[in-house]
Order: C-alpha cells, then sequence, then structure tokens
C-alpha cells in the first residue's frame, strides 16, 4: 500500500531546523509538530500540521501534555505488515508517521530540586523510545548533531532511509533516555547516590588507602563475596585490594595452594599434598614479608590449620570454608574472616580503571597458561616437575606486579621479586630472598633483554627460566644459556601487571 509519508517533529533546541525542513519538503514529506514547533516552521516558510489538528485534543496545562495521545502512538508503533493493525490505523484515518524528530528540554538550566519539575520532559522521550522500538519501520533523530547524517541518508535512499542507520538511530535514542533520566535522577535524588552505581549497595569503609582518604565498597546487589565476611574489625579499601588480587590468583590453582598477599603483591605461594602442608611451605619462604598480610587458601580451613596460623601476624584469613570449630577459635582474634566458597570460580571479564576524565577498561588476563604453551629454545631441557614449577612460578607471575622475577621449587615460591623498574633488579631481589637454596627455576612476566639476568641466575645455579621472548637479543640470549647449561623456555603470553 502507498501512503503519504509524515514526520513528527518536537524540538526545545530549533539549530538548523530549517535544512530538515528543506530535506522533507524535497522527498514529498509532510510535517506534524507540537505548537511552538510548528510556529517556528511556519515562520521560516515551511508547512506544518499542529498534533492538536490530528487529535483533536488542544495542548493543555501550559504545554505539559502535548503529544501524550493514542492516535499518535498508534500512527507510530503499529507493525506495517500486519494487515490487522494497518487496517485499524487507516480506519482510524491518522496520518502515518515514518520520521520522529525531537530533542528535550536542558535540565541543565533550572534547579530540580524542591519538586521544581517544569523541564522534565515527558512527552519527548516517549515518542523516541516509541519510534526506536519499531525502528524497522521508523527513523528517530535525537539530537540536532545528527541532522547531517540523517539528511545523507535520506538523500541516499531516496526519501527513505536504510534499515542499518535506523538500528543504529534506536541505539542512540535509548541511551540518550537512559542518560537523562540518571540526569534527573542525579538532581532529585536526595541520598547523593551516585547514578552510575545504581545496581550497587553502598558501604563506607574504615578508610581509603591512606588514612585520610575516604573510600567506600559498592557492592552488587545480588549476592557477592562480601556477604560472607566474618568481621572482628572494620575493612579498608587496601584489605579489598588485597582479597581480589588474592581471589584473582589463588583461582589459578587446582590442588591445595596457600598464598599470602601484602600490598598486593603474592609474597609466598606453595602447592602441597594438603592445605596444612602447603601453608608450612608458604610462611617459611618470606615470613617477614608475610607479617600483617593476606592469606588465603583454597581448601577448607580447620582447627588444625587455625592452630598452625596463630603464632603469625594476618589481617585477613580467606578460605573456601572455615569449619565451626576454626570459627569458634579464630572469633575473638583482630582479624577478618572470608569465606569464598562459590566464589573461587567467579571471573569478570573486564578490568576497569578510573583516569583524568574518563575510564580505562580491559579485558582480564585470563588465558591459560599450561605445558602446552611453553615450549624449550635450549639444547638443555628440564623434567616434568621442574616444568610444573615453571608454570606455578607464571601463574604467580601473572598477579605480580611488574618488572617481577619469580623462584621456585617444589611448587614453592623461595623468592619473588616485584615492582622493579628494571628486570635485573627484579632478579636480584628475588635472588636476596633464596638464601642458599639450588636447583630452583624462574619466571619472568616478560622478556630478558639482554643476558645478564640469565647470568645471574646461572650463578645461583638456577635450571631453568621462562619468559615470554621477544627481545631482539633472544638468539644470543639462547647462546649464552646453552654456554651456562640453563634451560630457557619461551611462554606464549607476556604477564605485565600495573
Amino acid at each position: 500500500m502507498i501512503y503519504k509519508k509524515h514526520a513528527l517533529i518536537s524540538v526545545n533546541n530549533k539549530t538548523n531546523l530549517d535544512k530538515i525542513c528543506q530535506t522533507l519538503s524535497k522527498h514529498g514529506i509532510n510535517i506534524i509538530a507540537t505548537n511552538t514547533t510548528a510556529s517556528y516552521i511556519n515562520s521560516i516558510g515551511y508547512k506544518s500540521i499542529s498534533v492538536s489538528q490530528i487529535t483533536k485534543f488542544k495542548e493543555i496545562l501550559d504545554g505539559k501534555v502535548k503529544t501524550l495521545h493514542p492516535l499518535i502512538y498508534a500512527s507510530i508503533l503499529f507493525d506495517r505488515q500486519n494487515k490487522k493493525q494497518l487496517k485499524k490505523v487507516i480506519d482510524l484515518k491518522v496520518p502515518i508517521i515514518d520520521f520522529v524528530i525531537v530533542n528535550f528540554y536542558n535540565i541543565e538550566k533550572k534547579n530540580l530540586k524542591n519538586n521544581k519539575m517544569d523541564l522534565v520532559d515527558i512527552g519527548g522521550p516517549t515518542l523516541l523510545r516509541s519510534a526506536a522500538k519499531n525502528y524497522k519501520y521508523i527513523t528517530a533523530v535525537s539530537d540536532v548533531n545528527q541532522y547531517n547524517a540523517f539528511i545523507q541518508n535520506i538523500n541516499n535512499n531516496n526519501g527513505k532511509t536504510s534499515i542499518d542507520y535506523r538500528k543504529n538511530q534506536a541505539s542512540k535514542v535509548f541511551e540518550k533516555t537512559s542518560n537523562y533520566d540518571l540526569k534527573i535522577l542525579s538532581k532529585i535524588n536526595k541520598t547523593k547516590k551516585d547514578p552510575f552505581f545504581l545496581d550497587y549497595d553502598k558501604t563506607k569503609l574504615r578508610y581509603g588507602e591512606n588514612p585520610h582518604q575516604v573510600s567506600f565498597l559498592y557492592k552488587k546487589k545480588k549476592k557477592n563475596i562480601f556477604d560472607n565476611l566474618l568481621k572482628n574489625r572494620e575493612i579498608s579499601y587496601n584489605n579489598i585490594l588485597d582479597i581480589e588480587s588474592g581471589l584473582q590468583c589463588i583461582r589459578e590453582f587446582n590442588g591445595p595452594t596457600c598464598i599470602i598477599i601484602k600490598h598486593n603483591n603474592p609474597c609466598c605461594a606453595s602447592s602441597d599434598i594438603n592445605i596444612h602442608q602447603s601453608f608450612k611451605n608458604a610462611i617459611k619462604t618470606d615470613p617477614v614479608s608475610a607479617f600483617g598480610g593476606v592469606v588465603l587458601f583454597n581448601r577448607t580451613l580447620n582447627l588444625k590449620l587455625a592452630l598452625s596460623l596463630k603464632r603469625y601476624f594476618f589481617t585477613i584469613i580467606v578460605a573456601k570454608k572455615l569449619t565451626k570449630k576454626a570459627k569458634l577459635f579464630l572469633k575473638n582474634k583482630k582479624l577478618i574472616l572470608l569465606e569464598s566458597n562459590n566464589f573461587l570460580d567467579n571471573k569478570n571479564e573486564k578490568e576497569i580503571r578510573s583516569i583524568n576524565e574518563g575510564l580505562l577498561v580491559q579485558e582480564k588476563n585470563l588465558v591459560d597458561i599450561s605445558k602446552k604453551n611453553i615450549k624449550c629454545l635450549t639444547t638443555k631441557k628440564l623434567s616434568n616437575n621442574e616444568i610444573k614449577d615453571l608454570i606455578f612460578g607464571l601463574k604467580i607471575c601473572k598477579y605480580t606486579k611488574s618488572n617481577s622475577i619469580v623462584l621456585v621449587k617444589n611448587k614453592t615460591t623461595i623468592g619473588i621479586g616485584s615492582g622493579q623498574t628494571s628486570r635485573i633488579d627484579a632478579t636480584k631481589l628475588a635472588l636476596s630472598k633464596i638464601k642458599n637454596i639450588t636447583n630452583f627455576v624462574a619466571a619472568s612476566d616478560a622478556f630478558f633483554p639482554f643476558h645478564d639476568n640469565v647470568k645471574v641466575l646461572a650463578n645461583k645455579k638456577c635450571k631453568g627460566i621462562v619468559q615470554p621472548g621477544g627481545s631482539k637479543n633472544d638468539n644470543k640470549i639462547i647462546k649464552y644459556a646453552n654456554k651456562r647449561k640453563i634451560a630457557i623456555y619461551f611462554s606464549k603470553y607476556r604477564f605485565f601487571r600495573h
């Protein structure tokens, strides 16, 4: 069926409206407009029909009710391919609207507090949402800045618009109306809750990164790990960062594993036949750094393990589960207990950081670290157990601040060098922890630029190194490693952490 096309226009900002009218007129599209917009269109030499002429209902309440009428929305929302709906609209003798061009009142110009809501636009967003919902047939234009693209598209399609364009415009409408509602909310919400965090519950923390900084935890309203806090003291911003860092790290391990986090870095880690042995291995590697840290277990914490923890000072204990006896024993200690339970499997796919005037968003580093992703480049090869140590070291490296070097023996860290601005310093820092231990392996989060790291590691009887490679000196480094009879493995991925 061929019918006369109409565009409904209701705009607060009349900038470049003449260009829109000229284009619509060129393609034989009639204009329907609200009273003020119609007066302006007529004043610049174009014809328009007022909404009131169609609905037979005059604008009321000083213009608060203009377009909120069934005839208008029937014309916008009906399915053009549904014969029953089409017949109904024709029987109503209402013009068929194919274009909706609307912009909102500027709510920034007036204080919306104390129920002064005059500038909150109701009809405009409703018109646009209706048009966007029916984008298969309707074109929605929601901003003056979209006029040029609209004119170009309608000219290129002989008075119509493309489906891809309409779908994109619909997306812009829902984004715009969503932001518009958030602006209104931020103006009138007496709780002063940031609309960005509407899906979160806000909790004030003990303090921020430093005691003079105020901080808050925004928790997802759905069940989350912090519902399992068993507190004997208030939790702080730094505590939560350490918990999160530890949870991310311990998720890498399937066997009984203990990890101790300090200042957002692993300082001790071990996997063994049982969780009690894992803790004993981990704590003895660097008890000084572990002091005041966060200790995590991927197994149940029982009374025996709780008794072992008694002689050390930790601020937080995280375990998959705590037995009743362990909880009772630790109840009066000045620390925070947390059951991770099912949350060990939770993996958010995005990382977000605030920056000046914006946000940085990236995919989380969820790559699998396994034997299939490392390759030996030297004549010397490592045993299966030593390769397991390489993999263990890489998993710790992944969650250690760069530049990082992790030294491992028997799936236990014996030295960690973290957060150094040069790789050789990270290597020397890690080696300073090992005392007289030999026949260990080393993992590096990034490539070795020179052979100096290999040299100092070989001097301490290191048996093998895993690093991603990619240096222009790779061949020289491999040649030197062969000379020193130390194995070099390349990992498939780099593991920077900043």
